[in-house]
């Protein structure tokens, strides 16, 4: 397994995707970012959220792609949010070469790709960390090329062992579940959020997130209590 991180410049409006928001915000958790939109948690301070707002408030009109919804208010001055947007409008129809596009990163997103970060967004650029195959790599690469999308490899190379740690045994799910119950102050206390919740952000089933999450907690525990 190869790990990649790219660089990619942001040649979005902000109607389509919220720039300013994320250069301000902490991306905590990535449920989804694929060809067809995506689906963020994240967390800011309340005063740069309610600036933010302040701002934009006159703009949502033209910003139906994108939803912002407060999750929590926590007591340290932060708020969590879930961002969620989609590239297209619905019923847009895609020009021959969006369409190509579309078909190569969808049939990429099939292949074993995941990711150990969450992106980072900066001065109109994103980082996206991802973790696949050698020959997967060279697929997104050599297709990056093909439709003249700019980027920067920022690292390449195999995985390392400084990646392994307790959570390295997790499946995909259950490290994605287990973070996002993080996130969402499933282990504080009080709890903040439960596995029905969980269930409608991750778009699973109830018992589907309960299993996951009992057997990535096992997976854990049992590292600890052998060592």
């Amino acid at each position: 397994m190869q790990e990649l991180v790219l660089e990619i410049p942001i040649n979005l409006k902000e109607s389509d995707f919220p720039v300013s928001l994320f250069q301000q915000a902490q991306i905590l958790h990535t449920l989804r970012f694929d060809s067809e939109g995506y689906l963020l948690i994240c967390k800011m301070s309340a005063e740069s959220w309610k600036n933010y707002e302040k701002k934009t408030y006159l703009s949502r009109s033209s910003r139906k792609k994108i939803l912002i919804k407060i999750l929590d208010r926590e007591k340290s001055g932060t708020v969590l949010l879930q961002v969620s947007g989609q590239w297209l409008k619905r019923g847009e129809k895609l020009t021959v070469l969006q369409s190509t596009e579309f078909e190569f990163f969808r049939s990429l997103e099939r292949s074993a790709f995941y990711s150990l970060e969450n992106p980072t967004i900066s001065d109109h650029a994103i980082n996206i960390s991802i973790v696949a195959e050698a020959e997967r790599i060279k697929q997104l690469l050599n297709g990056l090329k093909q439709f003249n999308i700019q980027y920067k490899v920022r690292k390449l190379g195999r995985l390392g062992t400084e990646t392994q740690s307790m959570l390295s045994d997790l499946t995909l799910q259950q490290m994605r579940v287990l973070k996002l119950a993080h996130t969402m102050g499933y282990y504080d206390i009080p709890r903040r959020t439960n596995t029905e919740a969980l269930a409608g952000m991750l778009e699973m089933d109830k018992a589907t997130v309960g299993e996951h999450l009992r057997r990535a907690e096992k997976n854990v525990f049992d590292k600890i209590i052998m060592e």
